[in-house]
């Protein structure tokens, strides 16, 4: 069962219950299991999920092997390729450490008026331009 916040907290401010939180191994899939698992459901190569997204072949599989944790707007892209609705986009950008969906920003209320209206990568980016917002690819730039 999981813990509440507050008594994650709690713990937090001891030292030796704090210490030992710290270092209790995390049990949750890490973010290349859940994007593979994705990818299955999907029927989706990893071939074809890199050409859709838009990564390179050797970033992708390094994704896939756990070696990377792939940047917010790549985990963007790929639920947008992967036309993921927004729930499973939330768990993927949250397996891989990168911050939820905030409807109060204006980005990301963009993207997910996207994830709901089932729009493209494509679609998607000419939005962004069209309000103007920044780019799911600026971080590469």
């Amino acid at each position: 069962m999981l813990e509440t916040t507050s008594t994650l907290f709690q713990k937090l401010c001891g030292r030796e219950s704090g210490e030992a939180l710290l270092h209790q191994e995390q049990t949750g899939p890490t973010c290349a299991q859940v994007l593979q698992d994705f990818l299955e459901q999907t029927g989706l190569s990893a071939a074809e999920w890199m050409a859709a997204a838009d990564i390179s072949r050797s970033y992708g599989y390094q994704i896939l092997r756990g070696e990377r944790l792939p940047g917010r707007d790549i985990l963007l892209r790929t639920a947008l390729s992967l036309h993921l609705p927004l729930k499973e986009t939330q768990r993927l950008l949250a397996v891989g450490g990168c911050g939820a969906l905030y409807p109060r920003v204006r980005r990301d209320a963009a993207v997910i008026f996207a994830l709901n209206q089932g729009m493209t990568l494509l679609e998607t980016e000419e939005l962004l331009t069209s309000l103007p917002e920044r780019s799911l690819y600026a971080g590469e730039r």
